[in-house]
């Protein structure tokens, strides 16, 4: 059978154009419109960027068949058009007269004498000669007819007075008309009030204050900013109280001394009478209290009662609060501390030493001890200690194992080599023991892969793991490909290539 490559193409019954995609270096052809498309770049993927056209005469000027160009062309170099005949190329011939006429006919029809917009509402009147131009009519503008090609334009007078206006006392007034033409010109006498000064408050306040001048005992002051001017007497009365001590104030000619709302003494404060504070906190701030008294007493209530005492005690402030206090709930003294004995003091009940630092006394002759810590001496002259209380409830070793389920090839497992070695790995995630010897083993990398591949039921799983399609187990001479691509062929004799349409 003879060998048949086919590029990718559309018969003429199709529509025109190029497809709608490609793959990288492949052809199209389309016979609808006669045009080879080529998919030209690379996005990555094998699929093409562009696709332009490169062939057909669908796309390119044929060498010898009629064809129909259309839109603009422009062609660099010499190009060659044959000799025009008689009635050849007679549509340009007639254009180009066209324009020569045209030409001619705007020349003929300039007039000698013809008008335009006059700058006084009136038409002005211009009339061409052959070296002069003369303007006449209006005002505004005139001219004057000068040497041969020369013309010279003048502005007429206005009736506005020539001079210079605004002075000292008056002020310049113009008119000026829509073609910003200068139309009437005067003086106005300059009035104006106070008000219509910006800095006429400003300039009256400062000669105020530099009319004033202070004397002995009278001080002034001007705040430019604020407008305002400050006159103080500071001869007369000068009486100022002490910060937290003495207050002082003054109205209508009186003053008033008075404690401060928060009276600081800076001195020694000795009261020979009774000291009564009724504030909710007395604060002493001292680095030492001597108290005379022998006794303290604390909940100092009208009515005392257990309810009214719980709570109450000393609170040392720290990182954390250190307190003793009176809990009623607990009808004991509670400590958020450890209490630390000196050395040789001991714990009494009822006069009665219940623990030192190193002995726990003879009368203490009951226990609810849970835990105890490491035994260092002493002999255990009791029974055997049950399983249930920690002990083997056996008095030799093979007793005990047997206890506790550990005999030797019934219970547990006797030494091993093999297992020996075993039990020498370190596991790790994804690995596998294996033997390397007699008594020896190691661990090798068990993959994910590896695993996907030893879970597989079949030989037939197994080659849809390793992405093996049938041809894995085709065995015949002739071989049917159905879909994929195959890269690189050079050489396959007896198979038909087709890229299919598009």
């Amino acid at each position: 059978m003879s060998n048949i490559l086919r590029i990718k193409r559309r018969v003429a019954s199709g529509a025109a154009g190029a497809p709608s995609s490609l793959k990288n270096a492949e052809l199209a052809f389309n016979e609808a419109d006669n045009t080879l498309y080529y998919g030209f770049g690379d996005d990555g993927s094998g699929n093409a960027n562009n696709i332009p056209a490169i062939g057909g005469i669908g796309a390119f000027v044929a060498l010898s068949t009629s064809q129909t160009i259309t839109g603009n062309k422009t062609f660099s170099g010499t190009v060659a058009v044959s000799t025009p005949t008689s009635n050849t190329h007679a549509s340009t011939k007639l254009y180009v007269d066209q324009q020569v006429a045209s030409v001619s006919n705007i020349v003929a029809n300039v007039a000698t004498a013809f008008t335009v917009s006059g700058d006084s509402g009136s038409n002005q009147t211009i009339t061409s000669g052959t070296d002069t131009l003369t303007i006449s009519g209006g005002t505004g503008l005139s001219s004057i007819a000068g040497a041969t090609d020369t013309i010279t334009l003048n502005l007429d007078n206005t009736t506005v007075t020539g001079g210079s206006y605004g002075g000292a006392a008056t002020v310049g007034t113009f008119t000026v008309d829509a073609q910003g033409r200068l139309t009437a010109a005067g003086n106005t006498a300059i009035a104006i009030t106070a008000s219509q000064v910006s800095d006429f408050d400003e300039a009256a306040q400062d000669a105020v204050n530099s009319a004033l001048t202070a004397g002995t005992g009278i001080s002034k002051s001007y705040n430019d900013g604020s407008n305002t001017l400050t006159i103080t007497n500071s001869g007369v009365i000068s009486l100022t109280g002490t910060a937290n001590e003495i207050a002082v104030s003054a109205s209508n000619g009186s003053v008033t001394l008075s404690l401060a709302s928060n009276v600081t003494i800076p001195n020694n404060l000795t009261v020979t009478g009774d000291l009564i504070v009724q504030g909710n906190t007395t604060t002493l701030n001292t680095a030492t209290l001597v108290v005379e008294d022998k006794n303290i007493v604390l909940s100092n209530v009208a009515t005392p009662t257990d309810v009214s005492a719980d709570g109450a005690g000393i609170t040392i402030l720290g990182a954390t609060n250190k307190t003793l206090n009176w809990v009623d709930g607990t009808d004991a003294w509670t400590s958020s501390e450890h209490l630390d004995l000196a050395a040789g003091k001991v714990f009494k009940i009822g006069t009665s030493e219940v623990l030192s630092n190193t002995t726990l006394a003879s009368s203490v002759v009951n226990s609810s001890l849970t835990s105890v810590g490491t035994v260092t001496a002493g002999t255990w002259s009791a029974g055997t200690i049950a399983i249930i209380y920690g002990g083997t409830g056996a008095t030799t070793a093979s007793g005990a194992r047997t206890n506790l389920g550990l005999a030797i090839g019934s219970d547990v497992q006797a030494y091993d080599a093999e297992l020996t070695a075993i039990a020498g790995l370190t596991s790790a995630a994804d690995k596998l023991p294996y033997f390397t010897g007699a008594n020896t083993a190691d661990l090798a990398t068990f993959t994910t892969f590896g695993r996907s591949l030893v879970d597989d039921a079949d030989a037939s799983t197994a080659r849809t793991t390793l992405a093996l399609g049938t041809i894995a187990t085709q065995n015949s001479n002739n071989i049917t490909i159905t879909g994929g691509s195959i890269s690189n062929l050079t050489t396959f004799d007896g198979i038909t290539f087709d890229g299919g349409t598009f």
